[in-house]
């Protein structure tokens, strides 16, 4: 991996931290509160960083393949695997989506825990699966 590659994996990392953790879905876990890294910034930053967070995973994402190989490959693989990566970051923002379509969903606990651990591992998988699409040599099959 090249330098560039290394930084945007760590920024992934984090921003893959601070999505899934974003909000207190999860309430208190052994005396613990989980969540509300929506509020690192102040508690009047926190309705942009709802918006900031997942919109910086997308970008270092697609920055992430194309330090990879140089370019951006559109083909089936690597479009199939961004579009299920939207479709999980989605998932896991679908309390944010909810409020800006102006939804009144509630999601139950159970929806929660089991997104808070297929997000960042889905995350984690396809993010690294498409910089391998985009290595240099690989064919654009």
């Amino acid at each position: 991996m090249g330098f560039k590659s290394e930084v945007l994996a760590f920024a992934f990392s984090v921003l893959l931290i601070l999505v899934t953790f974003g909000d207190d879905h999860l309430g208190r876990i052994g005396g613990v509160a989980i969540g509300n890294l929506d509020t690192i910034f102040g508690y009047r930053l926190w309705p942009a960083m709802d918006v900031i967070y997942p919109l910086a995973a997308i970008v270092v994402f697609l920055l992430y393949g194309f330090a990879k190989g140089g370019k951006l490959r559109i083909n089936l693989k690597t479009a199939l695997l961004f579009a299920s990566f939207l479709l999980a970051l989605a998932l896991m923002n679908g309390d944010d989506l909810a409020i800006g379509l102006n939804l009144i969903i509630e999601f139950p606990h159970a929806y929660w825990v089991a997104i808070s651990w297929i997000y960042p591992l889905y995350g984690a998988a396809a993010f690294f699966l498409f910089g391998k699409l985009h290595e240099k040599g690989q064919s654009a099959r």
